[in-house]
């Protein structure tokens, strides 16, 4: 069988933490003897980098074909991120056309994938499967970044209706879009669950890495929090830094608060401007650089803004490479997230800086080892990306 797998954002492992989703899926159609190939922006808020200049146009990883759309650059949510988005239909046209494939996946976030993807289902046949991985525009409006009524959520809405339908399948790695189909007036919708996984054998031989070696050396040996992710708004780490200015200073001598990982550089100058001497802040690390970085660190942080989505985070990268380390958890207590499911952490709740009090002693006084073990059972038995895999598998080639 011949795939491609359309993600304006897929990325690798040796990159970092986020979107590698689809590679990991793809590595395994290929060991299974199938033919995957990924179509990606050239740009990526992600890395900051042109696969073009680090990579090239085209080229192969461990059997996965890469194929580079040409992307403008772009900062934050700006219209040049929309505008790169549109880039990756009105490029990508040409690109695509020169290979011929029996399944086409095109993955959101952003709508004009599954242009692109029945685009080339019309012109050389194929099926057409949709992926929802961000439900746009509703978690944009969930999030308070703009209105139903806002031009941009129109035209995502339209974009809704119009390729829903054509599709042959419809995934989504959020468990219920029952209301999101419901506000578009569809009612059987035939869409299939099929979230994130992880590779949990990375979380039981962790190798040194020189990278996480650094970031100790230039840290106080004291209970190291840290948090891996990307640093930005809508994450929250904002709201935790503001919590740790309102906890007692001799409670909080005892702690270093390590973030670790992409950001808004505006956004980060911000927190650093009211972060204490004991918050630090480092460029991220490779995603086969993690587990040595967890293995090292006293507990791990997980911080979200308050949100009115349904199912926060429930197949964050992030998340999920926590729960498999089997290491403690402290983390902000919003309904929906799968550590909510677990048990699997200690929670604070945002603006309220006792609860977060409660925590760091909890953290400094109590055995969490058994967190670590809820989480990790629950990985074993629902999130590895063999299971994911065989999901995956089983929707693509019926």
């Amino acid at each position: 069988m011949r795939i491609a797998i359309l993600n304006h954002y897929a990325s690798l492992p040796e990159i970092g933490s986020s979107e590698t989703r689809h590679f990991e899926l793809a590595k395994r159609f290929v060991s299974d003897g199938h033919s995957v190939h990924i179509y990606v922006g050239d740009f990526s808020h992600l890395n900051s980098k042109r696969w073009s200049e680090s990579y090239n146009v085209h080229f192969e990883v461990e059997g996965v074909e890469f194929f580079v759309i040409k992307t403008r650059k772009y900062s934050a949510n700006s219209l040049a991120r929309f505008l790169s988005c549109y880039d990756y239909l009105k490029n990508g046209r040409t690109t695509i056309l020169h290979n011929d494939y029996d399944v086409v996946i095109s993955s959101s976030p952003h709508p004009f994938a599954w242009s692109l993807g029945w685009y080339y289902c019309k012109k050389k046949k194929g099926k057409f499967v949709i992926e929802i991985r961000d439900t746009w525009p509703d978690d944009l409006v969930s999030l308070g970044m703009m209105s139903y009524a806002h031009p941009v959520a129109k035209f995502f809405t339209y974009m809704c209706k119009k390729y829903y339908p054509k599709s042959s399948a419809i995934i989504s790695l959020v468990p219920d879009l029952s209301t999101h189909f419901k506000r578009l007036g569809f009612q059987h919708m035939n869409c299939i669950y099929i979230p994130n996984g992880v590779d949990l054998e990375m979380f039981t031989d962790s190798k040194p890495c020189g990278k996480v070696d650094e970031i100790f050396s230039r840290t106080p040996q004291k209970v190291r929090i840290i948090y891996a992710g990307s640093i930005v708004p809508h994450n929250g780490i904002r709201e935790f830094i503001e919590l740790i200015n309102q906890i007692d200073e001799h409670l909080l001598r005892h702690f270093a608060f390590l973030f670790i990982g992409p950001s808004h550089k505006e956004y980060l100058s911000q927190v650093k401007a009211i972060a204490k001497d004991n918050v630090f802040f480092f460029d991220s690390v490779p995603k086969d650089c993690v587990p040595y970085l967890f293995s090292k660190s006293d507990v791990l942080l997980f911080t979200l803004s308050q949100t009115q989505m349904t199912n926060p985070a429930v197949s964050s990268y992030k998340v999920l490479d926590y729960m498999a380390s089997g290491k403690p958890i402290l983390s902000v207590d919003i309904d929906g997230l799968l550590l909510k499911l677990t048990n699997g952490a200690l929670f604070y709740k945002n603006n309220d800086h006792k609860s977060l009090e409660k925590a760091l002693k909890q953290i400094l006084n109590q055995d969490l080892s058994d967190l670590g073990k809820k989480n990790v059972e629950y990985i074993k038995k629902e999130r590895t990306w063999e299971i994911i895999y065989q999901k995956m598998k089983k929707t693509v080639l019926s």
